[in-house]
């Protein structure tokens, strides 16, 4: 997927740099319990803010163990143990790479858009049956947002890819208010609290949404134009299109934040506010710079 939800690694202490790649790392792991080995490639900093932001609400603690890697199995590294949090979040990373997968081969990259497709379709078949709502909503939106795209209204597919990130939000919060013994599928939240903490969350993930399909988008541009595909800013100037990137892009990341910074975090709450208040608009800045984003 698209890996521009990421921390802004030299802000972060070594410490919460280090319960970063543990959260990593053990979203890693869960790919490969849930989906199996190959489409652990589908692990993204995007996925790992998904599963660090529900964690933080976790009733318990994640536990932290020492695992060997499957690119270094020598060297033990520290990684989150199985919880269901990652579970929730690996399910999801299988499900969004096959969707994205699919897009490539429809759009500017089929050949390697179909043998992913191929090689992620069965993770993306047992993810759909343990979250079968989430993947009925993923569907429903995407086809709703090829609509939009084809109608040329680009702010409204902006949305439906920001209801997709709504309903894995409201979700997510779900899975993670359960108690470690509740069961595994997701229950109904309760309580006033929790339903205001839900629809919050439900609002960042709907602006984090917008915010991804417009930088996916500009960051995109040149490569579109050249293959003559489909971009919300196709039809504009440089000028034009780096002026109005900028100002959808800024009024999203305000929209997170201002969710976001209501919260009360149990934990990783340093990690969650670098990622939303310094990663996210760094990631912006370089982008519209036309740079290459840092390796993590």
């Amino acid at each position: 997927m698209f890996g521009y939800v990421r921390p802004e690694k030299p802000e972060l202490l070594m410490r919460d740099f280090a319960s970063y790649k543990a959260v990593y790392c053990g979203l890693c792991k869960a790919i490969g319990r849930r989906g199996g080995q190959i489409p652990r490639v589908t692990v993204t900093y995007d996925m790992t803010f998904l599963a660090i932001l529900l964690l933080a609400f976790a009733p318990d603690c994640p536990e932290f163990e020492e695992e060997s890697c499957i690119l270094n199995p020598i060297k033990k590294r520290p990684m989150v143990s199985s919880h269901r949090v990652l579970d929730f979040a690996a399910d999801l990373s299988c499900l969004l790479a096959y969707y994205s997968a699919k897009d490539d081969a429809a759009d500017e990259k089929p050949i390697r858009g179909r043998a992913m497709s191929v090689l992620l379709a069965r993770s993306a078949k047992k993810a759909s049956k343990q979250r079968p709502q989430l993947a009925a909503v993923i569907r429903a939106k995407l086809t709703e947002l090829d609509l939009w795209e084809r109608s040329d209204t680009p702010l409204e597919a902006a949305d439906s890819f920001g209801g997709i990130l709504e309903a894995i939000f409201r979700e997510g919060y779900a899975v993670a208010c359960q108690s470690p013994d509740g069961g595994t599928g997701p229950q109904q939240v309760s309580g006033t609290e929790d339903e205001l903490y839900q629809m919050m969350l439900g609002q960042a993930g709907k602006a984090l949404g917008r915010w991804v399909y417009f930088i996916d988008a500009i960051d995109d541009l040149s490569r579109d134009l050249e293959t003559d595909s489909r971009n919300p800013f196709g039809k504009l100037s440089n000028v034009e299109a780096q002026s109005l990137a900028l100002s959808l892009l800024t009024e999203a990341e305000e929209a997170v934040d201002r969710n976001l910074a209501l919260l009360t975090y149990k934990r990783f709450d340093a990690l969650v506010y670098n990622v939303v208040m310094i990663g996210i608009p760094a990631t912006r800045r370089r982008i519209l710079a036309g740079e290459s984003l840092p390796v993590i």
